[in-house]
């Protein structure tokens, strides 16, 4: 039973109204600046704080934390609901509830997530939405971005249309926060490992965007964490079962058309497929998948106007954890069911480490607006959108990932004492990293490497690495304090991905070897990748 403390009968505080017939009416304190301007504005930080303040004075089932303090001073909170109130990951733990994590403004200029999870929380513990905790722990992050959010200027995102008019800015400090989730290196992103991902250890993770201007017709588009090597069946649950009945949820009680996210060229119109982003597991919600947790990715659609987008949001977010509700257990046993396969059965499988993009095989009667050919003065023909929505059938649906490349999911993996910063790596993902007590041989593969191949285009800094070579049989001989990795472990997949010479994301990808690489192919010597693999 929820407790929330109210004063007597129409009584009004700066809290809550209580009125005779038990309704609950809320304070202006708990407004959010978006419904207070007419959708005009969108919250600085402060202003979130403000309406938390608001909220977490007339209830005891919050419980707030730091999660990070910013490059730039901003103090970024974490928020609890729990009904009884939670506040350590050991209580969540212990009270076998599911936990779910919803976090927003990973861009700062993205900006509807974050006041949609203000009313979110604002429903869950003075509306309509109490019983949504009877049974699963709420953990909210309503500005992932403090820095960004708060570098407010005027059209920063365009494909917004103005709406607001004022907005921040997509990355942190020169940081795209949703690209780090395999290297770790923005503070935002080591805190979110720190405070919420290697802690708490959420079931299911919620990552709250809008998109970049393609005009489907869709009030939201979504993707499941795509699994790539992981274990398939968490990803499968979420994207066939779960945002199907989420999707038809929200039709039938808002009238709002959700589907698959993705994009299409006009320029080929009408469509023919219609594909997603990447399956990389730099992206937060594609590495839930490496980890055997589900996720979901929610876009709103920037072409909507802000009230549009928040209200959307909002329906999203509240029939998911609707649905996580009645189906926490169900949740929970798949996800339980992941972490022991991965654990028991990882080693001696062919796993992907290089992915292309795929339709499944039911393809998709795609609503978008209709676009018109016209030629132009010089003869050649393009495309103009109509106000139109129209219904393009039989759209091939490029929404999942078929590896182009496998590798061997070793038992282990072996690599010298030198190699300190990578054993750190490991560790800020979770990963037990052991060392040797005894000097000892091991039979294996080495990767030969013949060169290093570099991307043509930067991301956060890095121009990633992609290595040439083979595998080859070895024994080699290791010594006491050098470091090993076993794959006997519920993170086996991420593991792999990160350690594996030929992964298009692990850290080979992000430069970590390029050191130690590039000095010993300079030299024009043979070149063992520092990673053994003992199988």
């Amino acid at each position: 039973m929820s407790r929330i403390r109210f004063v007597a009968v129409l009584l009004c505080f700066s809290g809550v109204l209580q009125a005779a017939e038990n309704d609950v009416v809320i304070s202006e304190a708990m407004m959010t600046v978006a419904e207070l301007t007419n959708y005009e504005r969108t919250s600085t930080l402060a202003e979130v704080v403000a309406v938390l303040d608001a909220l977490d004075s007339q209830t005891d089932l919050m419980h707030r934390e730091r999660l990070l303090l910013t490059e730039q001073g901003r103090d970024v909170p974490l928020v609890v609901l729990a009904d009884p109130p939670v506040t350590t990951p050991e209580e969540a733990f212990q009270s076998g509830k599911l936990v779910v994590y919803i976090q927003a403004n990973i861009h700062g200029g993205e900006v509807e997530g974050k006041e949609a999870s203000l009313i979110a929380m604002r429903d869950i513990l003075f509306g309509d939405k109490q019983h949504l905790l009877e049974n699963q722990i709420l953990i909210f992050v309503p500005v992932y971005n403090a820095d960004g959010n708060d570098t407010m200027s005027e059209n920063s995102r365009p494909n917004q249309e103005l709406s607001p008019a004022v907005t921040g800015i997509r990355a942190a400090n020169g940081y795209d926060l949703n690209r780090d989730g395999m290297i770790i290196e923005a503070l935002e992103t080591k805190a979110l490992y720190d405070n919420v991902i290697n802690t708490w250890d959420p079931d299911l993770l919620v990552d709250l965007h809008t998109t970049n201007g393609t005009w489907h017709g869709y009030s939201l588009t979504y993707a499941p964490s795509y699994h790539t090597a992981g274990e398939a069946l968490p990803s499968d649950y979420t994207a066939y079962q779960m945002l199907p009945a989420i999707q038809a949820a929200v039709k039938g009680k808002f009238d709002l058309d959700f589907s698959w996210y993705g994009g299409f060229d006009y320029r080929d119109w009408p469509p023919k497929e219609f594909r997603t982003y990447s399956h990389a597991p730099r992206y937060l919600t594609n590495n839930m998948g490496l980890r055997n947790r589900m996720a979901i990715l929610s876009e709103t659609f920037s072409h909507d106007r802000f009230y549009k987008r928040v209200h959307a949001a909002n329906a999203f977010i509240e029939e998911i954890l609707e649905y996580t509700y009645v189906h926490g257990a169900e949740i929970q046993s798949i996800n339980f069911g992941a972490d022991v396969a991965a654990r028991n059965s990882a080693i001696g499988q062919e796993k992907g480490v290089r992915f292309e993009m795929v339709p499944l095989p039911e393809p998709l009667d795609l609503l978008s607006y209709n676009y018109i050919p016209y030629e132009k003065d010089d003869g050649t023909v393009d495309y103009v959108r109509s106000s139109e929505l129209v219904v393009t059938e039989g759209v091939l649906n490029y929404n999942a990932f078929m590896p182009t490349l496998t590798s061997t999911v070793p038992s282990s993996y072996i690599f010298s004492s030198a190699f300190v910063g990578l054993a750190n790596k490991l560790e800020e993902h979770g990963v037990e990293v052991d060392i040797l007590e005894a000097d000892a041989t091991f039979t294996g593969e080495v990767f030969v490497v013949e060169g290093i191949d570099k991307t043509n285009f930067p991301l956060n800094g890095h121009q990633n690495s992609i290595l040439d070579g083979e595998f080859q049989s070895a024994t080699r001989s290791f010594s006491r304090g050098d470091y090993v990795v076993s794959l006997n472990h519920r993170l086996a997949y991420l593991i792999f991905y990160l350690l594996e010479p030929q992964a298009d994301d692990g850290l080979v990808f992000w430069n970590l070897f390029d050191e130690y690489l590039g000095s010993e192919l300079a030299a024009d010597n043979p070149v063992e990748f520092p990673v053994f693999k003992v199988l």
